[in-house]
């Protein structure tokens, strides 16, 4: 083996917080990184970084361009910022600004090293990398309107099955029926640089088109995920649609009802717990959305607590 094979990656973490030291100290290192601490982005040494930590206050003192900078070709993490502020959804349009996450006082550990070890291994795909492990996951290849509508159902009765509440399962349906169409329908035409026809009554699916929808709950999380075979989102349009679901809080406004992926994304992140996108640019897409089980009151209403996209 070369010394380059045993190399340990870097994390460089950049956060006044103890209690944010303590949990990256322990959830990068859990990943086999060399986990370093800074108080200032300036003092962030240059070159043979992996990845980057910040949370959200010293993030919000940065100078426009610095935070890119500050990213370089490493992966890059914000923990501790809100996609419901507008300087937030500003700051996702930078490069390889790819990755926010809301709770930084008492993040998700199981959060954070997920997104690491994708990061640092560039094994991207898979819901299962978000639950405990050992869960059972169900699976349903798509093709037709009838199918769509079947699997729907069979998502639903799941959720029944686990305890999810009603307003939960309602939300579950919604975004799986989405996810479907975005796969089925506005994939295949982004791939083929058109604009999705409307959608109406029970129209099928273009012959192309092949959709591989998932599901899975550990009892504290629902997941789904929808695959298609095209590679086609790509993250301005998700941005984009993140400002809308944010500011309409899902009341279009005139003029932006519709079809297409951008209304599917308008609902699915005014809706899920944990948004991600995986890409496999010109391959394929899966989306990943999580429901926290647990969650009730205002958190229940809100907007996605995280929001990350990998490889586009």
């Amino acid at each position: 083996m070369t010394a380059a094979a045993h190399a340990v990656p870097r994390a460089v973490c950049v956060t006044g917080s103890l209690q944010l030291r303590r949990t990256l100290r322990r959830t990068l290192g859990a990943v086999g990184s060399q986990v370093e601490f800074h108080d200032s982005p300036d003092a962030v040494p240059a070159g043979d970084t992996a990845l980057v930590v910040i949370d959200g206050a010293t993030r919000r003192a940065l100078a426009p361009g610095q935070l890119e900078a500050l990213a370089g070709s490493a992966g890059l993490i914000v923990l501790g910022d809100s996609i419901e502020h507008d300087d937030v959804v500003a700051m996702l349009r930078g490069r390889g600004v790819d990755h926010v996450i809301a709770d930084a006082d008492e993040p998700d550990d199981t959060e954070i090293v997920v997104t690491s070890v994708k990061l640092l291994s560039g094994d991207l795909f898979g819901l299962e990398k978000y639950l405990a492990w050992g869960v059972r996951v169900g699976e349903r290849v798509v093709r037709t309107y009838e199918a769509k509508r079947e699997a729907m159902g069979e998502v639903t009765g799941y959720a029944k099955e686990v305890g999810a509440r009603r307003p939960v399962i309602a939300k579950i349906e919604s975004v799986v029926d989405e996810l479907l169409m975005n796969a089925l329908y506005d994939a295949p035409a982004a791939a083929g640089g058109t604009r999705p026809p409307p959608v109406t009554g029970n129209a099928e699916p273009p012959p192309e088109a092949r959709a591989v929808l998932r599901w899975a709950c550990d009892g504290r999380y629902f997941a789904v995920s929808v695959e298609d075979a095209f590679g086609a989102l790509r993250k301005d349009a998700i941005v984009e649609h993140l400002s809308r679901a944010r500011s309409e809080r899902g009341r279009p406004r005139p003029g932006h009802e519709g079809n297409g992926a951008g209304l599917g994304l308008y609902f699915i992140l005014s809706s899920v717990t944990r948004f991600v996108a995986n890409i496999e640019p010109g391959k394929r897409t899966e989306v990943v959305c999580l429901f926290d089980l647990k969650q009730a009151g205002r958190d229940a209403d809100a907007c996605a607590r995280s929001l990350h996209v990998f490889g586009a």
